[in-house]
């Protein structure tokens, strides 16, 4: 059984925390520092918890011009060429903004020597993408690293995902899942949400949610659905980056946190009347009263006894069979017609 907590450096990610927002900042910065440090202050600003990057390394994850590595923004040769942040130096000064600004900073290594150079900038966990979670001797080189990780499980059959927690478990080392669908966008027919809650319980982690749809909706039910985690694809608009289509600028980003924090807040299993509710109360309920003049010691009958609003006085249910205690007393002073009975009128 792993930990109840996961720490990320100033964040930590707990099944007795708030859910733990995460802005994938991809390369939507076009390998531009100052746009990049742009969309950090955005994605703070916005109410994200971790700014996420992407370190990749080609010559080291990928075959030169293979025609099948084309993605929705073009080949990934070309598109990497003009968007990647692929040295230490570079990933250290995005690390060192984000702690400036007062958002953790992570980052998805694709190959190991990518992981290697995040180990050099001194990152304090990893992300692993859902295209490398059958790359169990990635995952297992990076566990060797010891720090927790966050792994994410689209486009794979349950027994690869057990193949990759056996990788992970055998190493020791602290690790949740995300559950995702990936497609860019991610349709809603198939994206299976109750997976969050049976991932966690097959494998005894924490898990979140990976979410590539263009809305919000799915965000803010997978938290209600037990997600310690969500990742969002964030983008600005006018940086037109690779991964815009599937992004959400600031404003929608800012309404999805929003949104995700009043739901938790909205998921206790106290079933008890708040203060507010008492004032709702106090005049929706039902009080027993005098259905018409009622003599000093007059036994109250159901003919001369009612139900009505508001509440304050005997409530109602003491008028049904279930209690029974009303009906056959006396009054023990005049009860003059819609007066609500108090103990104190009957004996």
């Amino acid at each position: 059984m792993q930990s109840k907590e996961l720490s990320f450096g100033e964040v930590t990610v707990g099944v007795d925390k708030p859910a733990v927002v995460i802005a994938e900042l991809a390369c939507e910065h076009r390998g531009n520092m100052d746009e990049a440090k742009r969309l950090i202050r955005a994605a703070k600003d916005a109410g994200a918890d971790i700014a996420k990057f992407q370190l990749h390394v080609p010559e080291a994850e990928m075959v030169a011009d293979h025609p099948d590595m084309k993605f929705w923004a073009g080949s990934m040769d070309e598109v990497l060429k003009e968007v990647n942040f692929g040295t230490k130096a570079e990933h250290g000064e995005l690390k060192t903004y984000c702690e400036e600004v007062g958002i953790q900073y992570l980052c998805t290594p694709f190959c190991i020597a990518a992981a290697d150079i995040l180990e050099e900038v001194g990152v304090v966990g990893y992300k692993i993408g859902s295209g490398e979670l059958t790359n169990l001797p990635m995952l297992r080189h990076i566990a060797r690293y010891g720090k927790p990780m966050i792994l994410s499980t689209g486009m794979s059959v349950i027994k690869e995902i057990e193949d990759a927690v056996k990788v992970l478990t055998e190493e020791n080392v602290p690790f949740m899942l995300l559950h995702c669908l990936s497609e860019y966008p991610a349709s809603y027919e198939h994206m299976n949400l109750g997976l969050i809650q049976e991932l966690s319980e097959k494998f005894g982690v924490m898990t979140g949610f990976s979410d590539h749809s263009t809305e919000v909706y799915a965000d803010v039910a997978a938290v209600a659905l037990g997600a310690r985690v969500i990742e969002k694809h964030f983008t600005i608009r006018d940086l037109q980056g690779p991964d815009d289509i599937v992004s959400l600028d600031p404003e929608q980003f800012a309404e999805m946190v929003r949104a995700i924090r009043n739901i938790e807040a909205a998921l206790g299993d106290t079933r008890e009347v708040s203060s507010k509710e008492a004032e709702t109360r106090s005049w929706a309920h039902h009080s027993i009263v005098a259905a018409q003049d009622i003599a000093e010691g007059e036994k109250l009958t159901n003919e001369n006894l009612t139900v009505k609003r508001p509440g304050g006085g005997i409530p109602a249910a003491h008028f049904d069979p279930l209690y029974g205690d009303i009906v056959g007393k006396k009054a023990t002073r005049f009860l003059q017609k819609d007066t609500l009975l108090s103990w104190d009128d009957l004996k």
